[in-house]
């Protein structure tokens, strides 16, 4: 195989590289999700939650002295601003708030200490940095949007829980004084993340929009109380290597996707919702070689993979439309661009592969279409609560698009090569962590019929032990295509490379 050249890469080459891949050893993984994670060993929840005002950043004070601080300050601004002779940068302006606000809030707790105990300055610093959140950021939010361990943050009216990686959850104080104030929040939100066509009212009772953290923010009027939900993107920049280290992928597991993407293999990535199927997409398409071109499309932007220097492959991104609320007289949304609009325009734009974030319509139809007909590499990722769901889930979303069953599965069988599920075991409420991990790695390939097989490359070992170890390795044209870019089907069965760290391993490790 030395003499083997895929996707500019020989044989010989990519072998050296994957094997440096099995070579390095995990610094440190993670537990098995069966084994307690170290912790109290008690069940702890919203109710053991200290008190907003006894954890650090909370507020010393009420939100309507906040308020006015901040209308004080934001007229000040106007009026400084008024006064400059030239229009003043974004950054100049958050220096002259902070100086207006180290003003206010200076004058502010002298009168304040006349009556109360003084604050300390810790406290007004934190008043200090809640008027600039308010002003320019994500108001009561920000701390929330600070934390690196928090994964999602779900306000429900008065009702706010923080979900971490790494704790329980939290219920923390609220974010609003009312309902009112709570909409006037969410809005200010889309405004300042520049999606200010984006308004939550009785029109519009649902909307989306990013935060310019890249968090992904949903919300709607369709429930007792406005309801908010916030997912942060904690893993952004995350390779393959990382995910072994952090327990998400075996060695050999790591190795494997990776001769895939080489290989060029369709690749499913699959789970149930927050598991972490996007941190892995983006890990897989961070090893497309360079000088292939990727178009990535998505319905709200989570994958950010366009522009980033340390991606090799040239990565375009397009991103759906939403309507300007009218119906035109074919009767669709006037303005709107969906996936499946875009997909065909991606053959037209010379994509080597197309990578879709999440399929969830009928935009899987065309998907698969183009996959079996000359989208090597492409790749997507579906919402499936198990492994034996997938198959159902896009015969439902083929169905919606006018397809019958058996030519839905006769397409599924000669366009999708691989499917990747990864699982999740929340140890939170004992005082653990989340683990994500990938469970089953299947190759699907036509069977009798025309409908699709599914083999096993990877699969849990049935120990009670979840996460995947080899199985039986690939078969046909996709073990050629392997064989071709230097991947060792050794590596499936050499157990220092198919195995998980046992918690015997950890306790070697750290002494």
């Amino acid at each position: 195989m030395a003499d083997s050249n895929v996707n500019g890469v020989s044989g010989s080459a990519l072998s050296g590289m994957l094997k440096d891949v099995l070579a390095k050893r995990p610094q440190q993984q993670s537990a098995p999700p069966s084994a307690p994670a170290a912790g109290p060993g008690r069940q702890a929840g919203p109710s053991e939650t200290e008190s907003l005002a006894q954890t650090p950043g909370a507020l010393p004070v009420s939100r309507a002295v906040i308020r006015a601080l901040q209308e004080a300050v934001s007229q000040d601004l106007v009026s400084r601003e008024e006064e400059a002779t030239g229009t003043l940068s974004a950054e100049d302006r958050l220096e002259l708030a902070r100086s207006l606000v180290a003003t206010r809030v200076s004058a502010w707790s002298v009168e304040h200490a006349r009556t109360s105990a003084p604050l300390s300055a810790a406290q007004l610093e934190t008043v200090r940095q809640a008027i600039i959140n308010a002003l320019f950021r994500a108001g009561p939010l920000q701390q929330y949007l600070d934390d690196d361990g928090v994964e999602n943050i779900v306000v429900d009216g008065s009702r706010v829980d923080v979900e971490y990686f790494d704790r329980p959850t939290q219920r923390v104080d609220p974010v609003a004084d009312d309902d009112e104030s709570l909409i006037a929040l969410i809005n200010r939100l889309a405004a300042r993340s520049g999606h200010g066509d984006r308004v939550l009212n009785p029109a519009s009772p649902m909307i989306n929009f990013r935060l310019p953290d890249r968090s992904r923010v949903a919300a709607t009027l369709l429930t007792t109380h406005p309801t908010v939900v916030i997912r942060r993107h904690r893993v952004m920049r995350a390779e393959l290597e990382d995910l072994v280290r952090w327990g998400t992928l075996s060695p050999s597991m790591s190795a494997f996707l990776h001769a895939l993407v080489m290989a060029r293999q369709t690749i499913l990535v699959a789970g149930d919702m927050s598991v972490g199927k996007t941190s892995l997409l983006r890990a897989l398409v961070r090893k497309v070689p360079v000088g292939e071109r990727v178009i990535t499309l998505e319905t709200d932007r989570e994958l950010f993979l366009d522009g980033d220097p340390d991606i090799a492959a040239h990565v375009m991104a397009m991103e759906e439309r939403v309507s300007n609320g009218e119906i035109g007289r074919d009767g669709r949304e006037t303005g709107r661009v969906t996936i499946a609009d875009m997909y065909p325009h991606t053959q037209r734009m010379s994509a080597n592969r197309v990578v879709v974030g999440e399929v969830r319509s009928s935009e899987v139809v065309p998907m698969l279409n183009a996959m079996s007909s000359g989208g090597r590499g492409s790749m997507c990722t579906l919402h499936a609560a198990y492994p034996r769901l997938v198959l159902p889930r896009l015969v439902q979303l083929c169905q919606s698009a006018g397809m019958d069953v058996d030519s839905i599965q006769q397409l599924v069988a000669n366009a999708v090569n691989f499917v990747v599920f990864i699982r999740q075991t929340d140890q939170t409420p004992i005082g653990g962590r989340r683990h994500r991990y990938v469970s089953h790695i299947l190759q699907v390939s036509p069977g009798e019929g025309g409908k699709p097989a599914f083999s096993e490359v990877f699969a849990p070992a049935g120990n009670g032990d979840p996460r995947g170890v080899p199985k039986l390795p690939p078969s046909g044209e996709a073990r050629e295509e392997l064989d071709n870019v230097g991947f060792a089907r050794s590596w499936l069965t050499d157990p220092q490379y198919g195995r998980w760290p046992t918690a015997m391993d950890l306790i070697r490790r750290a002494a």
